[in-house]
Order: structure tokens, then sequence, then C-alpha cells
């Protein structure tokens, strides 16, 4: 399938389990605010509460999958633009590297200057 069809159906289907759940959790109210008994309130809380609860979760699960693929996309084309950066830079570094020349002069090494004057130290004991 095609990324934008995948999109498109990713965020209609979240859409519309979104408001699938706000429906339900509204009918469930509905039946739960003419009745005083909670025995007859249990069935619209579990059923309208519950029910609608779990629409809008997966309406949301769908919605962060859809901003996963956004964001993988992003990540896989910021990620070819390095590479192509990174393969230009290196090809300019070669070229400036194999039109360079360099000189090296090698002098010869100094030669040390050797003293032959020995030092004495006298210590001096007590006593």
């Amino acid at each position: 399938m095609d990324d934008r069809l995948i999109d498109y159906l990713l965020r209609a289907g979240a859409v519309l389990l979104t408001v699938a759940g706000l429906i339900v959790v509204l009918v469930g109210y509905l039946g739960v605010r003419d009745h005083a008994d909670i025995v007859l309130q249990l069935p619209y809380l579990m059923s309208g509460g519950l029910g609608g609860l779990a629409l809008i979760g997966l309406g949301a699960l769908l919605l962060i999958q859809y901003q996963m693929r956004l964001q993988a996309r992003r990540h896989a084309e910021v990620t070819d633009q390095l590479e192509e950066w990174k393969e230009t830079a290196l090809a300019e570094v070669r070229n400036f590297l194999e039109r360079a020349e360099i000189e090296i002069e090698v002098a010869p090494p100094a030669t040390p200057v050797q003293t032959n004057s020995r030092r004495r130290s006298t210590v001096s004991l007590p006593g």
C-alpha cells in the first residue's frame, strides 16, 4: 500500500474510533442519569463508560502509530541527508589531499653537549 493511503487510513480510523468512543460514553451517561438505582446504572456504566474508554484508547493508539510513521520517515530523510553530506565532505577532503604538496625537511639530529666535570658533595657528620 501507498504510505499516503496508510497515513490517511490511520488518521481516519483514529478520528472515527475517538468520536465513536465519545458517543458511547455520552449514551452511557444519558442512560445512567435517568435511573436512581445503582443496579440499573451498572449496565450503562459497563457498556457505555468502559466501552467508550476502550474505543477512545484504540483511537489514541492509531494516532500514535501515525505519528511514529511520520517520525520514522523524517528520521530516514535526515539520515539520508547526513549520508550525502558525509560523502560530499569526504570527496572534498580526498581531492584536497590528492592535490596537496607536502614538503618535508629532515634536519640532522643535534649532538648532545657532553660535560666532563663531575660534582662532588661532601657530608659532614656531627661529632
